[in-house]
Parts: C-alpha cells; sequence; structure tokens
C-alpha cells in the first residue's frame, strides 16, 4: 500500500501536470497590456521592427532600447526574440498579446526543463521519489509568486530565455558520459544564454560543481572541462564591455564601492523571504536605504543568513547523499552573484534577479524532498507551499493587467515608495482621456494643464478622475486636476473645494496657488483670487504667471 501511494506518476503526466499548472496560473496574462520599460525596449524600439536588423544587433546597440544610451545592456538574443515576435504579430505595431504568449510558453518550458534536469540530479534517490521530488521543483517553479515580475512583464523575455538555455546546458552535463557531442552542445546553449542576458555567466562556474557532483570527476579533470565554459563566458563578458565601453551597469549606487556592498547585504534577508514565496512583493525596491553601518541589525542579519547558506551548503556538500542539494545552494549563490553588487548595478534588489536564482532553491529543497524519510508529511509541507504560492502568484500576476493597474496599485501597497507614486501620476496622466489634458513637468513633476481644455473633455475627465482621488486622496495633482476639470466642465462650486484642497496638500507646489486664483476669480471673489496669486509669488517671486494675473487684477 504504502509502495503504491508513493509510486511516481508517469514523465509524460508530470510534464502535463506543470504545463496545465503554468497555463493556470499565468494564462490569463495574455490578455495584458505593455507596461513600464516594455515603452522603451519594445514599443519604442524601431530596431527590432526589422529582421534585416538582427546581424547588427550582435555588433551595434541599435536594438538595445529606443534610446540605447539610456540602458547600458547588451543582450542581442533577446532583441533578435523580440524582432522575431515583432513579424510574428503581423501588424504595424508590436502586439502585447504575442509578446506575453511567449513569456508564458517560455516560462513553462523552463519548468519542464528543471523537471527533465531535476530527474537526473536526484536519480541517486531512486527512480519513485527521484521523479515525484522532480515534478515537485518542476510545479514549484512553474507557479511560484517569486517569478511573477518576469512571466508578467514582457520586457522580462530576457530572463526566461537565460534560464530555458541555461537548464538545457545543466541537462546535457547531467546527461553527459565523456561524449564530445554533449559537451558541445552544453557549451552552445550556455553561449545562447549569456546573449540573452548577462546574468546567466556565473554558470560557467558552476559547471565545476556540477560535475564533480554528478560525475565524481576528480578535481583537476572537472577543472578541464570547465575551462570552455569560462573561455565562452570570458568572450562575452569582453564583447559586451567593448559594447557598452563599460563592465558595470553605472557608478557604485551607494558613492563609494564598499559602501555599496555593505549596502545590498540586507536584500538577503528580503530575497529569503521571497524565496519562500512570502509576501509582501514589489516591483520597486529604489525605497531601500543606503549608507548602512556595518552592525545595523539588517546588515548583520543578512550577514547571518549567508553564513546560514555557507554552512547548509558546506554540510551537504560533505554527505554525497545531500550532495545535490548541496548543488542547489550552490546554484542559488552563483546567480545571485550578478547583483551582489560586486559589479554595481543601478539598484539594491529586484524580484526578477531571483528567476535564475530560484531554481538552485527549489532544487535544493526537491533534493531534500527525494531523501526524506517521511514522504506523506514532506508531501503535506509541499501542499501547503503550493497552496499559499498559487493565490499568492494568482494575485500578483492581476497587478500587471496594465500600466495604471500595476502602478496604482503597487503605489498603494507601497505608499512610501516615491517612484511607485510618480509612475502611479504619470500612467494615469498618460489614458487617452487625458493624456491631451494633463501632464506632469519632467523637471519639476508639476502638474501641467492645457490652457484650451473643451468643455466636453472636461466633463468625460470626471469618472476617471474622481475614482484616482478615491484610490490615491493625498495626491494633490490629482486633487488638483480634478478642481481643473470640474471648473472646465463650468462646475466652479464642484471645482474650488478641490482645488483648495490641492493647495493645502501641495501647499509649497506654485501652480496649485495660481490655480486656486483662477477659480477663485472665475467666481468673482477677487480677494481670495489675490490672497492665492500672491502666496504663489512668495513660494517663487520670478513666476511669470501669477505676476501676470496680479497685473491684470490690479488694472480693473
Amino acid at each position: 500500500m504504502q509502495r503504491a501511494l508513493f509510486h511516481a506518476p508517469s514523465p509524460r503526466i508530470c510534464r502535463a501536470v506543470i504545463a496545465l499548472l503554468a497555463a493556470l496560473v499565468w494564462g490569463i496574462t495574455v490578455k495584458y497590456d505593455f507596461a513600464w520599460d516594455d515603452h522603451s525596449f519594445i514599443i519604442d524600439n524601431q530596431a527590432i521592427r526589422s529582421l534585416k536588423n538582427i546581424p547588427a544587433m550582435f555588433y551595434s546597440r541599435i536594438a538595445e532600447a529606443s534610446h540605447p544610451n539610456d540602458f547600458p545592456n547588451f543582450r542581442p538574443m533577446r532583441n533578435v526574440a523580440y524582432a522575431l515576435l515583432f513579424q510574428l504579430g503581423g501588424q504595424a505595431t508590436p502586439q502585447p498579446w504575442i509578446f506575453h504568449l511567449a513569456n508564458v510558453l517560455g516560462h513553462t518550458v523552463a519548468a519542464l526543463l528543471l523537471f527533465a534536469t531535476a530527474s537526473l540530479l536526484f536519480l541517486p534517490a531512486g527512480e519513485s521519489p527521484s521523479r515525484w521530488a522532480a515534478l515537485l521543483t518542476g510545479a514549484a517553479f512553474a507557479v511560484h509568486p517569486a517569478a511573477s515580475e518576469v512571466v508578467c512583464w514582457a520586457k522580462g523575455l530576457d530572463d526566461i530565455l537565460a534560464a530555458i538555455f541555461v537548464l538545457a546546458a545543466a541537462r546535457q552535463l547531467l546527461l553527459w558520459h565523456g561524449e564530445k557531442r554533449r559537451l558541445a552542445a552544453a557549451l552552445a546553449f550556455f553561449a545562447v544564454a549569456v546573449y540573452a542576458k548577462e546574468s546567466a555567466v556565473p554558470f560557467a562556474g558552476l559547471v565545476f560543481f556540477l560535475l564533480r557532483a554528478c560525475h565524481n570527476l576528480p578535481w583537476k579533470r572537472s577543472a578541464l572541462l570547465t575551462a570552455p565554459f569560462l573561455v565562452v563566458a570570458g568572450m562575452y563578458v569582453a564583447h559586451r564591455e567593448l559594447m557598452l565601453g563599460q563592465a558595470a551597469q553605472c557608478a557604485p549606487i551607494s558613492g563609494a564601492y564598499a559602501q555599496t556592498l555593505l549596502d545590498t547585504i540586507p536584500a538577503i534577508t528580503i530575497y529569503f523571504r521571497l524565496l519562500w514565496g512570502v509576501p509582501p512583493f514589489s516591483i520597486d525596491y529604489t525605497d531601500m536605504r543606503g549608507h548602512l553601518r556595518f552592525l545595523s541589525l539588517s546588515v548583520m542579519t543578512g550577514l547571518a543568513l549567508l553564513l546560514l547558506w555557507a554552512a547548509a551548503a558546506w554540510t551537504a556538500w560533505r554527505g554525497e547523499k545531500f550532495r545535490p542539494a548541496a548543488v542547489g545552494l550552490l546554484w542559488l549563490a552563483f546567480f545571485l552573484l550578478p547583483v551582489s553588487n560586486l559589479v554595481p548595478m543601478m539598484q539594491y534588489l529586484a524580484e526578477r534577479f531571483l528567476y535564475l536564482s530560484l531554481i538552485g532553491w527549489l532544487l535544493a529543497l526537491g533534493a531534500v524532498w527525494a531523501r526524506a524519510p517521511q514522504r506523506l508529511a514532506s508531501l503535506g509541507l509541499a501542499a501547503a507551499l503550493f497552496a499559499l504560492w498559487i493565490p499568492v502568484s494568482l494575485a500578483r500576476q492581476a497587478v500587471w493587467r496594465d500600466e495604471v493597474t500595476l502602478f496604482v496599485r503597487s503605489s498603494l501597497d507601497h505608499p512610501a515608495n516615491k517612484r511607485l507614486r510618480e509612475n502611479a501620476l504619470t500612467s494615469i496622466f498618460a489614458l487617452p482621456q487625458m493624456h491631451s489634458a494633463f501632464g506632469l513637468d519632467d523637471t519639476t513633476r508639476r502638474l501641467q494643464a492645457d490652457s484650451s481644455i473643451p468643455r466636453s473633455q472636461g466633463e468625460a475627465m470626471l469618472p476617471t478622475l474622481r475614482q484616482a482621488h478615491q484610490l490615491l486622496p493625498d495626491e494633490h495633482r490629482l486633487t488638483a486636476a480634478l478642481g481643473i476639470s470640474y471648473a472646465v466642465a463650468g462646475q466652479i462650486s464642484n471645482a474650488v473645494p478641490f482645488l483648495e484642497l490641492a493647495a493645502r496638500q501641495g501647499s509649497n507646489d506654485v501652480q496649485c496657488w495660481i490655480d486656486l486664483g483662477s477659480a477663485y476669480a472665475l467666481e468673482n471673489n477677487l480677494a481670495k483670487a489675490r490672497q492665492a496669486w500672491e502666496t504663489a509669488l512668495r513660494l517663487e517671486p520670478a513666476n511669470r504667471l501669477a505676476s501676470e494675473h496680479l497685473r491684470a487684477l490690479n488694472a480693473k
């Protein structure tokens, strides 16, 4: 009875379960729109609109983004994929559904490859336990909420491609028994992976430990077989630096290199929570503080987790039984190296950085499960994790429906994050019914209103602005836009209270006081209009518009 209970399903059924789970969790994203940096990398990127540009993608930065100098990366295989997807869309502009479909299918392929790789890695535990463990590993990757940013964001195709080809290379190495063709195939897959995204480069170092752990090769033999992968990695890094003129994405974001490394250590704690699929999640971590002290609690906690990982990896490696778990832990660490700020990056942390590393974490958990003596209890734990992860993933993917949903909901979840708030405002004012009437100044971020908004447009904007104001009631630029729209619609009695509120909320925003003065003038409340415009001039004595209003008022 016990054997029947744990008799592993066939590989075909395992693959079907993994594909079905991926489709159920992420399939709806095919209906979603482009968002965020998709504008620069896909929508406005003219170079991906012709297959004739593919050769140049490997020796020029023309296809990196609409403004390639603003985005220091070199990922030609990703750009080739973008160009092919554009052609498959068959329209004059990129079609979001086909890019999202590519992400869902790509993530599914990555999960299936992880199942295949894990089946080989766990095989010493026995055929049935290894297949069960591999099924759980692949299924966990298919539904894990930490993958949401990569799967739901069209731009995330580079991470998916890197994962697919890294896993394909790892599988070839696990199948290798001296055949040159498998080694050549692994090298080819690895080369494609690094040209999809530079985060695949650390696999070159992981090869050594894969060969040692899975084929029990001598140290020298493992090192010799690893050398070609290091050569490919070195060639790509040199090629990338030649193209970009720099190795790092930017100067150290904490000012000094050592301080930047120190300030990245707290990210370990957040990554550890995210690896378990525990909320909260965020699309943006730019509110993380820098310039931390070495003995601060967040740094000490990160270092403690780092030591815990080292102890676990060392213990697992020493015991041959759990060496596959050690490989998983090493995989986790190797693929976090590109984002450790050893080579300075533009941010301390991002959830998409976990995509490749998550594979190692799940391999470690799967290897432990394959050897677990109480498999029924372990299966219960796995079921509990899936019960947590699937609802969280469904909630996370819904955030990516469109740009307004993405930024407004993210801003509500993380109100202290100023960049999310600014992105939320930008996305609202970019809506079709809004963009010709309102905008935000690129430098000051003040609200700019068109001086000739038609009454019909003012009336049409009111429902959207009322809803936006309800969601972000303390945002003075939305409050002001709502007041202006009421004024344009001829409802000045409704406009004044909102413009008064906007002036209180944004008391240092000159434009709020100018708009309030104009509303008072429409009510023929000239004394209050004068007070509002004089307040604007106290804030900004050289403001031309406030001065003109006061001169016109004095001339009456």
